[in-house]
Parts: C-alpha cells; structure tokens; sequence
C-alpha cells in the first residue's frame, strides 16, 4: 500500500509542477487586474470631483442669474454703447478716408488748371471750343454724321444714298 501511497504522492507533485506555470501565470493576472481596478477607481474618483466643481459652478452662475439681473443688464448696455461707438468711428474713418481721396483729385486737376487754361487759349483750344459751339464735336466724336459709320472701332465715310460723302462744317 505504501507504493499506492507513494504513486498517488507522485502523480500529485506531477500534476502540481505542471500547473505551477499557471498558477504562477494567473497570479501575475490577478496583479494586474488588480491595477487595472485601482486605476478605474481613480478615475472614477477624478470623474465624480470634476463633476462636484461642475455642479457647484452651476450653482454659482445660477444664482448669479437670478440675484444679480441689472449687472448683466448694465454690461449688456455697455457693449452696446461699445459697439455703436466702433461703428460710428469705422465710418468717421471711412469719410475721413473718402474725403482725403477727393482733395487728392480735386488737387491734381488743381494743379493742371494752368496747363489747360495755356491749351483753351491757344489757337487750336479756340478751334475746339467753336467746334464744339457748333455741336459738330459730339457727331465727330460719335461718328454720326450722314454717310459716316463705325467699322472694327474706327469712324469711315461712306457715300450717302445720293452717292454724296458729307463731313462737318469746319469753324
């Protein structure tokens, strides 16, 4: 009996050191799921205090709302005040600028006044002028004088239907 008891032993400490891998093995899983937990613990604790901060901040801007209603009143007031008085200097700035470009203009045609009084004085500005009396500058200018027609951009006589060709009266 005692080689039953010691095969019996044997067959024991066979199947001991076979599964001493995985007893080993699942040790080393109960570890870590045993960090795993503590770290969704923590988590979880981080979760319900940032929700506590949440709620009391709630809280607080509630009551802020319900206590202090002329506060945001006032400051509502004040950005519009702030608001009509950008406004009003972003177009101060646009006149200011659409006026400054005016004097420009007006200044350079200003300036070319004296040039254009020695041409209007001259021979050839007389001409113009009594051309244009006549009202034949704006018919040249347009090319609508009889028998006259425009071809690619540029004025051409052509005879007329009495197979005349007419022109302007010359001042």
């Amino acid at each position: 009996m005692n080689k039953d008891v010691e095969e019996i032993f044997e067959n024991i400490r066979d199947v001991v050191a076979v599964h001493q891998d995985d007893v080993a093995a699942m040790d080393k899983l109960v570890k870590y799921l045993h960090s795993e937990l503590q770290s969704v613990s923590l988590g979880i604790r981080t979760l319900e205090e940032a929700s506590r901060k949440a709620e009391a901040a709630g809280q607080r801007i509630s009551q802020q709302l319900t206590e202090e209603p002329r506060i945001t009143q006032d400051r509502a007031k004040m950005w519009v005040g702030l608001s009509l008085l950008a406004a009003l200097l972003f177009f101060a700035a646009g006149g200011y600028a659409g006026w400054r470009y005016a004097q420009d203009g007006v200044t350079k045609e200003i300036a070319q006044l004296p040039e254009l009084t020695r041409w209007a004085a001259s021979k050839e500005g007389k001409t113009v002028y009594q051309f244009a009396a006549q009202g034949d500058l704006q018919r040249l200018m347009r090319c609508q004088g009889d028998g006259w027609k425009v071809k690619h951009g540029v004025c051409y006589p052509f005879s007329n239907d009495k197979n005349e060709v007419t022109g302007w009266r010359m001042p």
